[in-house]
């Protein structure tokens, strides 16, 4: 089984809404799913509206293109757009950040607003550190 940590982000005015329908979209395609608790961050570029986030930890057979794929058509399923990004507004954001312990989008595993959910969940031990 592969490991995946995901960060999840939404900027929409139904933004708590996508969080939740996203969380349990991903439970319905994963095994184990554990997720942070949703909070909130500002964008990182100090103009768009602020994120709630998310960071999610769940175990699947599928490889890290399949898992890819299928995250890139729920952001699509949910609105997003080549347009709404450049607009700032983000109805859903999934990126897998780890992917069986390794770090797969540096630049996401250094934000602040995925920190504040990864270490969440290693203090729930969902995620374990060695």
């Amino acid at each position: 089984m592969n490991c995946v940590i995901v960060s999840l982000g939404s900027n929409s005015s139904d933004r708590l809404i996508q969080i939740e329908v996203a969380i349990s979209h991903l439970k319905s395609l994963f095994e184990n799913v554990s997720v942070s608790t949703i909070y909130e961050s500002e964008a990182l570029n100090g103009k768009d509206f602020p994120y709630l986030n998310a960071v999610a930890i769940f175990q699947t057979r599928y490889t890290i293109e399949r898992v890819n794929v299928l995250l890139k058509e729920w952001e699509k399923q949910c609105g997003r757009t080549f347009e709404s990004k450049l607009k700032g507004s983000i109805p859903i954001d999934l990126d897998i950040v780890v992917w069986n312990g390794n770090i797969v989008r540096q630049s996401d595993f250094s934000y602040p607003f995925f920190m504040h959910g990864y270490k969440e969940l290693i203090a729930s031990g969902a995620i374990s550190v060695e």
